[in-house]
């Protein structure tokens, strides 16, 4: 990609409203952890969050209120139980355990060295073993958008850079600064490496990497209020889709100088209703609204992007995990080899597409259009379809492989059934109840082929009884621990 500058200037200035950044990282829980990491969480000052306290509603959000009342009847009844769990133990639901840190810390780069705020950090554990770390931030009311953009392309990443200029520093002060992955882990996030599950991760990667996900980079969210009056020009809208900063001069960086791509990107990933004054951009790494709104709406605005089109986010950031990583857990089962694997994930797919998969969240029509235009750039109903085809030849797999086994069982039976029904009956069966061993030793040999048959089958019988009605129980036990 090129660079270009832009006159030496910033194309939009920060008005004096609060510009606000989420950062949301996935990781894996291990399977037997997830409760223990419901304990540890709540031994470190994480509160569950509840949609009906009201208490908890100007908590977590720095000096914003957020309406639980809102969010409760912003969306769908079928999807309420699934972003609100009612109850701590609700394992089927999005369980959000949520930390008020008020902390103000500082952040070092190349090109800006500035403070920020950190609110709030929210941990959601939900289904299928997929953990979400939500860190919200807010900034000083005169940083600039480029200095924004700069920090949140910097501090998404949990990874070290290849060109130590990109390398950002954090901390609570100046005299300790960390690396970005540090900084979350061993300050904010202490202990918690533990519960994360990084069996299947390239030794290369940082802890709780998903192997079916992009690389180690946090996805943001940001309210970005301008006070700029001129119009925002698509290559702005463009620059702030993709968190571009500064290049390496230090000038304002445009990832694409070809105005047609540029425009094509507006067409399909801005969002323009209100358009000259709002824009709504979604990217693959960034979710944002642009605003030139004052005041009350202004408010408004910021209040939506950490309630109602978070949680519409993070569903379908949710539903985008869940599908990858069962078209994951496809590709890597033999079905011949892992039968109860198999079982499983036809088991998971199907749960996943019953009781979350919804095609509607809410029934605004903005919301309805905005998150219409995430799931597309989420590319879920994609996704969706994979799914669904792998479904399809799991169930044939599954019935083909199910069929030669009860093959090769009636097979077996037969057997035994033909020699004991032909010989067991005429010869043997009417002397079992008065067998003696001295009238063992008058037997043929049929007659003992016939004798070991009768008891080798009576065994096999009560076997494959004790078995199966112990692999049932222990599915079932199974199947709920590896989803919930």
């Amino acid at each position: 990609m090129t660079a270009e500058v832009i006159n030496n200037q910033q194309p939009v200035e920060q008005s004096k409203s609060t510009a606000t950044q989420q950062f949301l990282f996935p990781f894996l829980l291990k399977d037997n952890k997830v409760e223990a990491f419901v304990k540890k969480l709540q031994q470190t000052d994480f509160t569950f969050f509840s949609v009906s306290s009201e208490e908890q509603q100007d908590q977590f959000y720095g000096t914003m209120e957020i309406s639980h009342r809102k969010l409760g009847t912003y969306f769908m009844p079928n999807i309420e139980p699934i972003l609100f769990p009612d109850g701590i133990h609700n394992i089927e639901g999005l369980r959000r355990f949520s930390k008020k840190m008020d902390a103000s810390c500082r952040f070092v780069s190349t090109h800006l060295t500035t403070t920020f705020g950190i609110d709030s950090i929210d941990i959601f554990i939900c289904p299928f073993h997929i953990g979400l770390m939500n860190i919200r931030i807010h900034f000083p009311e005169d940083l600039k958008t480029n200095d924004i953009l700069h920090f949140g392309d910097l501090f998404r990443m949990l990874i070290e850079n290849e060109e130590e200029m990109f390398n950002a520093k954090v901390g609570f002060n100046e005299n300790t600064l960390y690396l970005v992955k540090d900084f979350i882990f061993q300050e904010l996030l202490v202990d918690f490496t533990a519960y994360i599950d990084n069996r299947t991760a390239d030794s290369t990667t940082y802890f709780g990497s998903l192997p079916f996900f992009i690389d180690e980079r946090m996805y943001v969210i940001s309210f970005l209020p301008l006070v700029n009056e001129r119009e925002i020009m698509a290559k702005e809208l463009y620059r702030i889709g993709e968190l571009n900063g500064y290049d390496e001069n230090g000038d304002a960086y445009v990832g694409a100088s070809n105005p047609d791509y540029i425009q094509r990107y507006y067409n399909e990933k801005v969002y323009d209703r209100w358009g000259d004054t709002t824009y709504y951009v979604t990217s693959d790494t960034h979710f944002s609204c642009v605003t030139k709104e004052k005041g009350e709406l202004s408010q408004q605005l910021s209040q939506q992007m950490y309630g109602e089109h978070f949680y519409g986010l993070l569903l379908f950031f949710y539903y985008k995990l869940v599908l990858l990583k069962l078209s994951h857990d496809y590709s890597r089962v033999e079905v011949e080899k892992d039968i109860k694997k198999v079982e499983l994930l036809m088991i998971m797919i199907t749960t996943f597409t019953s009781k979350y998969y919804l095609p509607e969240i809410n029934s605004t029509s903005a919301g309805k259009e905005i998150f219409r235009d995430v799931k597309r750039i989420f590319r879920i109903e994609k996704l969706y379809e994979d799914v669904k085809h792998s479904l399809a030849i799991l169930d044939q797999n599954q019935d083909n492989w199910d069929g030669k086994r009860l093959n090769y069982l009636i097979q077996i039976l037969t057997i035994y059934t033909v020699i004991s029904g032909i010989f067991g009956m005429n010869l043997v069966i009417e002397e079992l109840s008065t067998l003696t061993f001295s009238g063992l030793k008058a037997y043929s040999i049929y007659e003992w082929l016939v004798l070991f048959v009768i008891f080798s089958g009576i065994l096999i019988s009560f076997a494959m009884g004790f078995f199966f009605i112990k692999r049932w129980f222990n599915e079932k036990r199974s199947r709920k621990r590896k989803m919930f």
